[in-house]
């Protein structure tokens, strides 16, 4: 029991680190994005399809974030939660981030700073999960190491999917993790603002990326 709690203290340390890690790495990221531009003017082709892209990417990072919180809201250091999204990958949370952090980027109209960001957030965070589930492993020990053996840190392989008939739902933490995915949401109005005030010549532009 001493070693669950203990785990369930470092878990929610680690948390912590990667909230603040978020915050980090955006505000010297906001500066470059003032001045830099797509290499594909607003209105074309290529620029709305990447912004389309990107918005899909965001909506299924919002709702995949809502389903995981389902599974699991509540009781990540209680149990370990093997069902749901966290059948397929041992970290979907983590997962459908990505692909909100990638789908914000692309809202930019550049696919070169759609993959820095998920980059950026990939190299972030990998290491916080592997000291996550360093965390579970000796609150879990027997039944982590059997989860990992079959289920991928990153990327799901669906084939796994299995689920139940029933599950507790707790309606707060759900609300709250919709409202924190919808954040990856604010990028559409800031970016569309930015790209304004570049064509009517109150911002400079100093790079462009495809």
């Amino acid at each position: 029991m001493s070693h669950s709690l203990d785990g369930a203290t470092r878990l929610g340390s680690v948390q912590k680190q990667r909230r603040l890690l978020l915050r980090m790495a955006a505000l010297p990221l906001l500066p470059l994005i003032l001045v830099t531009a797509s290499t594909w003017r607003g209105g074309g082709m290529w620029h709305e399809g990447i912004e389309s892209f990107g918005l899909l990417l965001i909506l299924v990072c919002v709702l995949g974030r809502a389903m995981c919180t389902l599974y699991i809201g509540g009781r990540k250091s209680a149990e370990l939660v093997t069902i749901g999204p966290y059948s397929v990958s041992r970290n979907p949370l983590y997962f459908f981030s990505l692909l909100g952090t990638v789908g914000a980027g692309l809202m930019f109209g550049s696919m070169v700073v759609g993959g820095f960001f998920g980059c950026l957030y990939f190299l972030a965070f990998d290491r916080l999960i592997r000291k996550e589930e360093r965390f579970l492993d000796l609150s879990f020990p027997m039944q982590f190491a059997a989860y990992c053996a079959v289920t991928p840190r990153w990327l799901p392989r669906w084939q796994l999917w299995k689920s139940v008939d029933e599950i507790v739902v707790r309606p707060k933490l759900v609300f709250n993790t919709l409202r924190d995915a919808t954040l990856f949401m604010l990028t559409v109005p800031l970016f569309e603002a930015v790209e304004w005030l570049q064509q009517s010549g109150l911002l400079p532009v100093y790079l462009r990326l495809p």
